[in-house]
């Protein structure tokens, strides 16, 4: 419970707060403009130093860290577990929190004999305000766990996104916050929504991997673990039989110039029967033209002559005679020349034939080297392709070994999640006696506002907790507001049937923005009694035009609950006292 809240600087009027209903009013004079606002009178700035004071980090756009500032030192007084404390903290020296009047039950702190005074760092003050107020374990580790800090935003919303909705307490936060701060708030096993996220992070890590794998091989690798198990077999089949060649792949140490030889003889035995070819046709001429030769007879030129219309006379005749005795002498010397050319193209064929046979056992044999021996290069060439292959196949048996862990994880995630869901379920129905003073509680404390009950509804679902509030005509934002009222002034009542040490609560003016009157006069009248029966405290800041006179109850007197007033008449009317340069902006 806070008690009093003050500053090293005189112009700082001292906030004192007393259990029960505490209201900060903020009140416009007679001749304010309507321009005039009056979000500079100090309402949000004291939400912010109780933060301050209780180990929050100073936000980039709190006005504490306005330049004008930074010489000011703020002390809360306040009772923490039973204990009647002082905290201290400086804006200049804001990583070290002075405490006073702390006992030595709390391991983060040094014995009190040697310092009366206790000078903690932020983060042990912390670990303080978690075991004091909630009864967390600072020695816990957890990825995803409730602290101090992130509890003590449900009890002192702070900030326009705060009042957005019930279940969150600040601008964007995760699901798996919300699971675990408010299971542990209804008193549920909120180490639940902790293996949810872990089991949610698991199989956000199998798709990543499996993104990364099909982003690592072309499209004709993919595939299913049976597809790519197709492969492999194709693949070793085709590496085998690469195998087996080189094993038996022998390279001649003078292979290219056997090459070399073999062609050469190629181009050689293609001449030789390129000329074996055109004698044995010139011969056959030969032969026939030989057969065929013959010296004309007298009849036959005389006849020729005598069909071209010529008479002979017996002197002719006789040179006739004489014509053919030179003819046979020509056909004699023909058939002689002839006869010596087809001896001599017999003899040249044959010596071709023999050529040709002696070049064709010739390069029979070079080509038998080159069938039974390769070059060093080839060699070289199908190495590099087998070790390719066999590199290929590394990555497809890669492949499918991830494939099949993914598969055997993602079906393991599955059986863990069904396995929590049936804890968490069984866990849920047995607790049902602790939750259900809260959905009471609420349902109470919305019928009071509205003349109906509202429902809290807690549910387990495949992805952890599920939280819902129902009010009937909630269509507005100030129902919706009053949604956060119902259910933080619920779980502050339950916090203190659990014994837990957080017994206040502290709402800004935006949470009455846009609520209808008579909801505002219902929620303060209500907020009086609940924390005055539960020996708890509420405190909120208003605006003067926002207090509901004409809607309270007869016998309710709002004016007792006003602990301090701000006014925009003068500077000393608001909290600090004085005007300040606004935070400066990176």
């Amino acid at each position: 419970m806070i008690h009093e809240i003050t500053a090293n600087k005189d112009s700082f009027r001292p906030v004192r707060l007393v259990p029960g209903l505490n209201v900060i009013l903020a009140e416009r004079t007679a001749d304010s403009s309507q321009k005039d606002t009056r979000n500079g009178l100090g309402k949000s700035m004291l939400i912010e130093i109780i933060h301050f004071c209780l180990g929050s980090n100073v936000q980039k756009t709190s006005g504490l860290n306005s330049p004008s500032l930074k010489d000011w030192v703020f002390t809360m007084r306040m009772s923490l577990a039973g204990e009647a404390i002082s905290i201290t903290r400086a804006i200049a020296t804001r990583s070290k929190v002075q405490v006073s009047g702390l006992s030595d039950r709390w391991a983060e702190t040094p014995p009190a004999e040697i310092f009366p005074t206790k000078i903690l760092t932020v983060k042990q003050w912390k670990a303080v305000l978690g075991k004091a107020l909630f009864g967390l374990n600072s020695s816990a580790e957890f990825q995803y766990r409730a602290s101090a800090r992130t509890l003590v935003s449900y009890f002192v919303r702070r900030g326009h996104f705060a009042y957005g909705a019930p279940f969150t307490s600040f601008e964007r936060q995760p699901p798996w916050s919300v699971q675990v701060h408010m299971a542990f708030l209804l008193g549920m096993e909120w180490q639940h929504a902790v293996e949810w996220q872990a089991i949610k992070d698991k199989d956000q890590a199998i798709k990543d991997l499996r993104r990364a794998i099909n982003a690592a091989v072309p499209p004709e690798m993919r595939g299913t673990v049976g597809e790519l198990e197709a492969e492999r077999a194709l693949m070793e089949q085709a590496i085998e039989r690469d195998a087996g060649a080189l094993d038996n792949f022998k390279v001649h140490p003078q292979y290219e110039s056997i090459q070399h030889k073999a062609d050469q003889l190629t181009e050689q035995l293609h001449d030789a029967t390129n000329s074996l070819f055109t004698e044995s046709r010139r011969l056959k001429l030969y032969k026939r033209a030989s057969e065929e030769e013959e010296s004309p007879s007298d009849e036959s030129v005389v006849q020729v002559y005598k069909e071209m219309g010529i008479v002979f006379s017996e002197c002719i005749r006789r040179s006739l005679h004489e014509a053919q005795d030179f003819y046979r002498l020509v056909v004699r010397d023909r058939r002689a020349f002839l006869s010596v050319e087809i001896r001599r193209l017999a003899a040249l064929i044959e010596e071709n034939r023999a050529k040709v046979r002696e070049l064709t056992e010739a390069r029979a044999k070079h080509l038998e080297v080159l069938r039974d021996h390769g070059a060093l290069r080839e060699l070289t060439k199908l190495q590099e392709k087998h070790a390719q292959k066999i590199v290929e196949l590394e990555d497809v048996k890669r492949q499918i070994k991830e494939r099949r862990r993914m598969e055997s994880e993602t079906r393991r995630l599955a059986r863990e999640k069904t396995s929590l869901l049936d804890i968490a379920t069984r866990d849920h129905a047995e607790r049902h006696e602790s939750w259900d003073i809260v959905v009471r509680q609420f349902n109470d404390n919305s019928q009071a506002l509205y003349k109906a009950p509202g429902r809290l509804v807690i549910d387990i679902t495949d992805s952890g907790f599920k939280f819902g509030i129902e009010i009937s005509k909630s269509g507005s934002e100030g129902i919706g507001k009053m949604k956060i009222f119902c259910l933080d002034l619920a779980l502050l009542e339950f916090s203190r049937k659990r014994d837990l040490s957080v017994n206040f609560l502290v709402h800004d003016s935006d949470l009455y923005d846009g609520v209808d009157s008579r909801q505002r006069a219902a929620a303060l009248e209500l907020a009086a009694e609940i924390s005055e029966r539960s020996g708890t405290q509420y405190i909120c800041t208003l605006n003067s035009d926002m207090v509901p006179k004409d809607d309270f109850s007869e016998s309710f007197d709002f004016d007792q609950y006003v602990r301090h007033e701000l006014t925009d008449r003068e500077p000393s009317g608001t909290l600090l006292g004085i005007m300040f340069d606004p935070p400066v902006r990176n």
